[in-house]
């Protein structure tokens, strides 16, 4: 079973996401910040991550390019999902290392 990590630190988001990922038969991780995403990220080793932007403790960006740092993550897809997706977010989430940008 693929496992997809979900950094979000809204609860009913995750919760949206986590529900349809599960329907779609995917093991499903969340964290609620940055930090702590990361931290899943190494003990869990997902097949994808999902991680929202503005969230306490760490970015998404900035949990972007901590896991781009590591070898394990260099290939991982991560896509970056945020409210906040002004004209320059799509190029700053590639510039850190995101595979793709989804608006909320």
């Amino acid at each position: 079973m693929k496992k997809i990590l979900i950094i979000e630190d809204q609860a009913p988001m995750a919760k949206i996401l986590a529900d349809i990922l599960t329907k779609e038969k995917f093991e499903v991780i969340t964290a609620i910040n940055g930090q702590i995403g990361v931290e899943k990220a190494i003990e869990f080793n997902p097949d994808l991550i999902i991680t929202d932007n503005m969230m306490p403790v760490k970015t998404g960006l900035e949990v972007i390019v901590e896991l781009r740092a590591r070898k394990e993550f260099q290939t991982t897809p991560i896509f970056m999902i945020t409210a906040k997706a002004g004209h320059q977010d799509p190029a700053l989430a590639k510039e850190a290392g995101a595979t793709g940008f989804i608006k909320k």
